[in-house]
């Protein structure tokens, strides 16, 4: 996934998620040039949650196994 702001660009790869008391931490892939971490809160994620149950993220979501093999398949050429 790509994080643009104004501090950064940069490309984030999920390499781990976990729990860690009352939050949700996502940790960047190992193999990462800058590592991250994204720590979420129940509210954080009940706000994401609802930010997804439209419609267009619905059609993506279902989507996904096709739009994923063309991706893979594109990646090899």
């Amino acid at each position: 996934m790509k994080v643009a702001s104004k501090l950064v660009k940069m490309d984030f790869v999920v390499g781990k998620i976990e729990r860690k008391d009352q939050y949700l931490i996502i940790h960047s892939h190992p193999d990462s040039t800058m590592p991250a971490k994204v720590r979420m809160d129940a509210v954080d994620l009940w706000l994401f949650i609802r930010a997804g149950l439209n419609w267009p993220v619905i059609k993506y979501v279902l989507a996904l196994p096709r739009l994923y093999r063309q991706a893979k398949a594109e990646q090899k050429e």
